[in-house]
């Protein structure tokens, strides 16, 4: 399977309000794991962006894969499996800097085993914004 286009903003936000299920997680203002928090960056969006894609390049089986106005797509692969999965983020201007939502969601299975909260666990603690 390919990798998908680098979906609108919209449709990061519609994936975001379907929440988290047995593959995929989701980012929400009211989740009880704190890992499914959206984080603020004290930066302007572009400068945001620009700091979520450099740590996403700089971590081990990460990758950038497409990038539009307001949505970073990335794809990170497991270590052992080598199985894919799919992060799309969301940037927001938000009060004090940028809103920072994500969704991590695997491509084959119908368990992650919690893969995907690791993976947005990760992404927090590359940009340095707790784990």
């Amino acid at each position: 399977m390919g990798t998908p286009p680098v979906p609108a903003p919209e449709e990061v936000r519609a994936l975001l309000a379907r929440g988290s299920g047995p593959n995929f997680a989701a980012t929400s203002p009211a989740a009880t794991d704190t890992r499914l928090r959206p984080r603020v960056l004290q930066l302007p969006p572009a400068a945001a962006a620009d700091r979520v894609a450099g740590a996403i390049a700089a971590r081990r089986g990460w990758r950038v894969v497409g990038r539009g106005d307001g949505v970073i797509q990335a794809t990170r692969t497991t270590r052992i499996f080598r199985f894919v999965d799919d992060i799309a983020i969301l940037l927001e201007p938000a009060a004090g800097g940028t809103a920072v939502s994500a969704r991590s969601a695997s491509r084959i299975g119908r368990r992650d085993l919690g893969q995907n909260r690791r993976n947005l666990a990760e992404l927090w603690q590359a940009l340095g914004l707790g784990g």
